[in-house]
């Protein structure tokens, strides 16, 4: 499903599908993409967010958008034009579209830990291959761990997500999400 971004209009309409409509870019056009830099309030700068604010680049071929390292953007933008150039991979890693649909299910809980089974699907063409795992989650210290020592990113994710859903009071039953 690509979709190509040409105007800077197009960019910033894309970006609120992303980022939500309250948070604005400054928008720097390049050969290959679109490198955007969050607008910060005087309030998010006084208190330190704009120290190593990163970049993100629109594909304008695509509309994959890819985080980058804080940078100056026209650095950025020369460094992701010279990888489409060259046919190398881009330096950042993709943020939008999501890659994969993360599906979570309670499946054990004691006063100490919270077992999930986590099944990620991948939204991506060609897909990878589908993950199936158990999560258990240390309900103190936050502190997890799965069947297998090579953590698949879909278990971070989903212990993220479960941990700050718990903040509740209550430890999600089930609940999907992408990223």
């Amino acid at each position: 499903m690509a979709r190509q971004l040409q105007t800077r209009a197009q960019v910033q309409d894309y970006l609120t599908e992303f980022l939500g409509s309250n948070q604005q870019c400054t928008i720097y056009e390049t050969e290959h993409g679109w490198v955007c830099q969050p607008i910060l309030t005087p309030e998010e700068l006084a208190s330190g967010r704009g120290l190593g604010l990163g970049n993100y680049v629109v594909n304008k071929q695509t509309g994959i958008v890819t985080a980058h390292r804080s940078l100056p953007p026209t650095v950025i933008g020369r460094e992701f034009d010279e990888a489409i150039r060259t046919g190398q991979p881009v330096q950042g890693y993709q943020v939008y579209p999501p890659t994969w649909r993360v599906q979570i299910e309670r499946i054990r809980e004691t006063p100490a830990e919270i077992d999930y089974r986590v099944r990620a699907e991948s939204l991506t063409q060609p897909p990878q291959p589908p993950a199936d795992h158990q999560l258990t989650i240390n309900k103190r210290s936050h502190r997890f761990h799965t069947e297998i020592p090579a953590t698949h990113l879909a278990c971070r994710r989903a212990a993220a997500w479960a941990q700050a859903r718990s903040q509740t009071g209550t430890w999600p039953e089930t609940g999907t999400f992408e990223f």
